[in-house]
Order: C-alpha cells, then structure tokens, then sequence
C-alpha cells in the first residue's frame, strides 16, 4: 500500500501527514494588508462571500469562507497547514498505438520548448485535433526532469474521459485523478483534474495544462484563473488549449506562441454546419422534427439533439418519448448522466436529447448533431457542437444541422471559423483534398 505524501498542499488536519515539511500553519481564513477578509484556500477577495457569526461554545465571532466550503471549511478559528512541494523524477514511458500526425509532432515540439523556457503556450486546435497525444512528450520531458505535473479541465465529464485516455498511455505512472468524489492515492506528482481541485494545491505545479480554458466555469470565473496561479511555482509553464479561444484569451499571448492547429489527426476535412428554418416549439409534436429524428434512425446514426433550456428539452421529451424508442435526455444537474452517457456509448440510445454538457469532450463514431433554436447559441458552443461529429478514424464525416428561426450572427461566424480551418489546413498540406 502506497502512503500518500500531500507535498505543496493546504491541509486541515494535521494527522493527515507524516513526515511532509509544513511550510506554513496559519489561520484558514485571515485579514490582508487592506483589512479585508481573505480565505487561504480560495482567495476569494468578495465580502459577500465571508460570514460571521458569534460561537456561544468559543464566546467569540468566527468568520468562514463560503466560497470554497465544498472543499473544506476554512475560517477565523482553526488552523490550517501548508506543506512543501517537492520533485521526484520518472521515466514517464507512454505507449501510443500510432504514429503523431506532422501537425501533432509540430505541436509538442512547441510544448517541449513552452516547458524548457518556462513560457505560456495557446495551442489552438480544432476538435479533434488529438491534443490529449500532442501532450503526452510535453509530460515525459517534464517528469523526467522531476517537475510536478497537472492537466486539468473546468468540467468533471472532460476529466473523466481524459484521465482514461493518459492513465492508459502512462501505465507505469502513479496519476491522482480528482475531482469530486474522487481523493488522492498517490503523491501529487501527476495529477489529472478538475480545476476547483487546484485549490488544495499551493506553489507545488512546474507545468499545467489546461483543456477547454474557455469552457465554464473556468471561463466565467477570473478566481479559478488566479488559483492555476496560486498552484504553481513562480517559473511554471501554462500550455491553454481550446478550439474556441477568445479574443481577449488570444491578446494575453506573443504571436510565436500561439500555435494554430486547423486538422483533425485522420487528415480529413471538419464538417460543416448546414442550416435549415424550423420554429421549434417544444409542448407540440412537429412531424417535420419527428421525420427527421426517424430518419437518423432509418440510416443507423446516433444523434445528439442539443437544447438551450432544460425545460424546455424535458417537456419536448415528453412529447418525443412515445415516438421514439428508447430516447432519454442529459443535463448537468442530472444525477444519472453519466451512466447515461456510458448507454449511449455502448449503442442504447440513437437519439439523446441534451444541454450543452455534451457540447464538449465528448467523443464516439457515427454521430450526429442537431441544435434546436441555434441562433440563441454563441460562436464557440457552435463550433464546439460542431466538433462532435466525425472526429473518428472509420467515421469522418456527419451531419451537423443548425435548425433555427432566423440565422444569426454566430450561426455565420460559426460556419466561417469552420470553413476558414479546412482552408488553413489544406494550405500547409496537413488535410487531405
């Protein structure tokens, strides 16, 4: 049995450690130099987020955190202890079944040199791309120099899948995945998870990686920018990868590291959006919407069928059940999702009503998408929607339909980034013609 070592960590209870170094015992939440409340764990700098009470067992005011309380109380009264970091080199061997595409081998020479001069990087890349492989040199240069090393994601499904993929390559490595529900087994040297885990951490990681930065809530959320900060050592390197990056996210780096990635690891073309009218209204049975879904049917495509209200797909649900067999539909507050998500995988659902959760990181051959009232839809869920289709080796083209009632800006923009990609990449001769 291995025993877990917590270095570069804030810890609540001291007899959770051995023989780790604490570098600091203080507090969980304390005053700053401006007098203002600050949680050690968070730094949430927001009074509404700090509540005092008078403790009739302690006869004083206690002050907590309640920003961060899922993760552990911090307040005025019990100390918390702060842990040093420390490296341990590895091999790092990983195992790929194939060879890097000549865009994939681009990118992690870029990765190798963003982590050998401690720079930021932004790999552009579409879905599908094959980021998660474009990772892997990036990682085993790291830890075979020692760093501490964390690839993390705003979002549990996108851990999930990705921590599968890498725990599969790096066999022989101890890799904490965390997320919610899921603790450490190992000593933090590698580490796969969500980034509200990064709280815990403090001063301990020389790289991060961070996928879907522009996904909520990372994207929302400038503190979680600020606690990746907090987890790393002052030469760390960030590696962002998105395929939707913003404007504002392009501007925070230089020109040369910015690395466009416009093809899909198979060499094939993205699939592009087609448009078609349709005024959805979600308490009716539209048989122009039930034709189509028994088409997809009809022709063996599964088909994620993407809604902007969960009302609003729950009562269409209601509506479609009858017609269609064995439809379900998934959102994030749906408790049963990822057991749903597995059906679907294995070929029990040919038609999945959905919210954006499935916008993202989720991955499977023969599939098609269809978004319901589209022109309410920003640019980058667009795209992202786009992206679940055809990323596969034996399946790499779809449908990818926008029903809408009325064509909006971010319908056309949407169209063009996608079109703008192919082009980029039959021009540097990484897609096929």
């Amino acid at each position: 049995m291995i025993e877990i070592k917590h270095y570069g960590k804030l810890i609540r209870h001291k007899e959770d450690l051995s023989d780790e170094t604490i570098r600091t015992v203080q507090k969980g939440v304390i005053k700053n130099k401006q007098g203002r409340w600050q949680c050690i764990q968070c730094e949430s700098p927001e009074r509404a987020d700090y509540y005092t009470y008078y403790s009739e067992p302690l006869h004083s005011e206690i002050t907590y955190c309640r920003h961060c309380l899922q993760l552990g109380r911090m307040d005025t009264h019990n100390d918390i202890y702060i842990t040093d970091s420390r490296r341990e080199t590895s091999k790092a061997d990983y195992h790929l079944d194939f060879q890097l595409s000549e865009q994939q081998t681009y990118a992690s020479e870029n990765v190798i040199r963003a982590i050998q001069t401690h720079e930021k990087l932004l790999l552009y890349a579409v879905t599908g791309a094959g980021k998660t492989e474009m990772m892997f040199a990036g990682i085993q240069y790291a830890r075979q120099q020692g760093y501490n090393v964390a690839v993390i994601s705003p979002r549990v499904d996108v851990v999930v899948e990705i921590s599968a993929r890498i725990a599969e390559a790096f066999s022989a490595e101890n890799i904490d995945v965390l997320y919610q529900g899921q603790s450490q087994q190992y000593n933090g040297h590698f580490v796969v998870a969500t980034v509200h885990q990064l709280y815990r951490f403090k001063h301990h990681f020389d790289v991060i990686f961070i996928d879907e930065v522009d996904a909520f809530p990372l994207s929302m959320d400038p503190l979680l920018m600020k606690t990746i900060n907090s987890a790393s050592v002052s030469t760390a390197s960030h590696i962002y990868m998105t395929a939707t990056p913003s404007r504002k996210l392009r501007s925070q780096f230089k020109p040369a590291n910015i690395i466009t990635l416009p093809a899909r690891y198979h060499r094939r073309s993205l699939p592009v959006p087609t448009y078609r009218y349709l005024k959805f209204k979600p308490t009716k049975l539209q048989h122009q919407l039930l034709r189509l879904f028994q088409q997809q049917i009809n022709i063996q495509r599964y088909t994620l069928v993407f809604f902007n209200h969960i009302e609003a797909m729950k009562a269409a649900f209601e509506i479609y059940a009858e017609h269609i067999p064995n439809l379900i539909y998934v959102h994030s507050e749906d408790a049963l999702r990822f057991d749903k998500v597995t059906a679907l995988r294995e070929g029990r659902h040919p038609i999945v009503f959905t919210t954006t959760i499935l916008e993202r990181g989720f991955t499977m051959p023969h599939l098609d998408v269809i978004v319901l009232e589209s022109q309410t839809y920003s640019t980058a869920a667009l795209v992202q929607i786009a992206g679940r289709v055809g990323r596969k080796m034996q399946d790499t083209s779809g449908l990818v339909l926008y029903l809408h009632n009325g064509v909006s800006i971010s319908m056309l923009c949407a169209k063009a980034q996608i079109k703008q990609m192919n082009t980029i990449g039959l021009q540097k001769g990484w897609l096929d013609a």
